[in-house]
């Protein structure tokens, strides 16, 4: 597995993992984390990552935001989380190196913490 940062050709893939964290509607949920995606490709490129299994396909996911204020873990996705505990420990890696010189406040989205605790 390898974690990369997110290109608009993965935006895709991504929104189709997460959908479900962004809406009970799996199509509202789709066009919802699509955009919000997309958004944050535009602002902080540099904070979208994903991971690819051996056959380059995204089993996971890392949204971070950033800011003067506050420090937003915004996505935070791994599908089947049990086959894939390396790609949950390549996130919680990059997510470290972060979270060791934030100094500001944290927040993370309810669905990203649920996943980021989970495995601990």
């Amino acid at each position: 597995m390898e974690i990369r940062n997110m290109k608009v050709d993965d935006v895709e893939a991504v929104a189709r993992m997460v959908a479900l964290d962004h809406d009970n509607s799996l199509e509202k949920g789709y066009k919802k984390a699509r955009d919000h995606t997309l958004d944050h490709l535009k602002i902080v490129p540099q904070h979208c990552y994903v991971v690819e299994n051996a056959d380059k396909q995204i089993v996971a996911a890392m949204v971070l935001h950033p800011q003067k204020k506050v420090f937003e873990i915004e996505d935070f996705h791994v599908k089947e989380i049990q086959r894939n505990k390396k790609a949950l420990a390549l996130l919680k890696a990059k997510l470290l190196e972060y979270l060791d010189d934030v100094k500001t406040e944290v927040l993370c989205c309810p669905y990203a913490l649920k996943r980021l605790t989970r495995g601990l």
